[in-house]
């Protein structure tokens, strides 16, 4: 029996209690005594399913946790060495190079670096909670030519892997 049907039943067993006026004996509780076990052993196994739900679900965001913070190293120190890889590169001279497994070239990018935002004109910030350069204004304007004081372009070169 499942807990709706119990506790339908329990509630219509309580109902159907009845009391002597004349002696006070209530008749129809051996029914809403056995309703009773039963209703308790259910509820007992739901919360033990519900302990056991929220332990599984504490040790998932554990586990979850656990994962992101290994992933985060891998991050870490897989743009390590492809720094560590690009300034070797440059050392020697490389530029490209191709295996059967791996290609490694450099491409052009250029970035807009803000060496002092608070100097940066309002038209080109954007408004957030707090002042922010928009730098892909600052780079539109200081590629067409036009200074933006706090602001110059940068030419990058970036490892690709493929």
């Amino acid at each position: 029996m499942n807990l709706y049907e119990l506790t339908s039943q329990f509630q219509a067993a309580m109902d159907a209690l009845e009391i002597n006026e004349e002696t006070g004996e209530v008749s129809g509780f051996e029914v809403v005594d056995s309703l009773d076990v039963a209703f308790e052993d259910k509820a007992e196994a739901y919360a033990l399913t519900i302990k056991n739900l929220l332990a599984f679900a504490g040790e998932a965001k554990t586990e979850a946790d656990k994962l992101k913070s290994r992933a985060d190293q891998a991050k870490r120190q897989a743009d390590s060495m492809k720094l560590h890889l690009a300034q070797s590169m440059s050392a020697v001279g490389k530029t490209k190079i191709e295996t059967p497994r791996a290609a490694l070239s450099f491409r052009r990018s250029t970035q807009v670096k803000i060496l002092d935002d608070t100097e940066l004109p309002e038209d080109v910030c954007k408004v957030v909670t707090e002042r922010k350069p928009d730098k892909t204004v600052i780079k539109k304007l200081l590629q067409d030519g036009m200074p933006v004081p706090g602001a110059e372009l940068v030419v990058l070169q970036n490892l690709q892997i493929k």
